[in-house]
């Protein structure tokens, strides 16, 4: 989608509204894996929408430097440090996963979600009842009876009066 569709607004409603929104919702895989580089504050978790995991990497990350980092729990240490680079690792795995699972839930939340209904005072194509404005409108001819309607001018078109 060009800048220029992005800057109009069609909040109104209607297809280009739920694709606008939509363009705006949806991650990208590129931006996901360039967050994973800061693996220990867990921001490719907060950008796919699992703060959990965000925190996780947070608290798990913390917890290996200060293990590290303490000389009496080196052992220890070393062993957070392995198991938290394993855990980096399964998460480039896992972020592609996400973002086709995450991606596919928006465009099911835009498009099938409940929408915003129709515009107040919308009463359909068709004028009728006792409540519409102008009785007297036209209602658009359904195809059968437009077709009835040119078979009628043609046989009147042939037959000589």
């Amino acid at each position: 989608m060009s800048e220029a569709w992005k800057r109009i607004d069609l909040d109104g409603g209607g297809l280009q509204a739920a694709n606008r929104r939509l363009a705006s919702q949806l991650r990208s895989r590129r931006v996901a894996y360039l967050l994973w580089l800061g693996f220990a504050l867990g921001a490719h978790r907060f950008y796919l929408r699992n703060p959990a995991g965000g925190i996780a990497c947070c608290l798990a990350s913390l917890a290996t430097l200060v293990l590290v980092l303490n000389v009496g729990w080196a052992g220890v240490g070393v062993g957070a440090a392995v198991a938290l680079f394993a855990w980096a690792l399964a998460d480039l795995w896992w972020i592609d996963r996400r973002v086709t699972r995450l991606n596919k839930a928006l465009r099911i939340e835009t498009y099938l979600g409940a929408g915003l209904g129709a515009p107040s005072g919308y009463r359909g194509r068709f004028v009728d009842g006792e409540d519409a404005q102008d009785a007297a409108a036209p209602r658009a001819t359904g195809f059968a009876e437009q077709e009835r309607l040119l078979a009628d001018i043609a046989r009147r078109k042939r037959s000589p009066h």
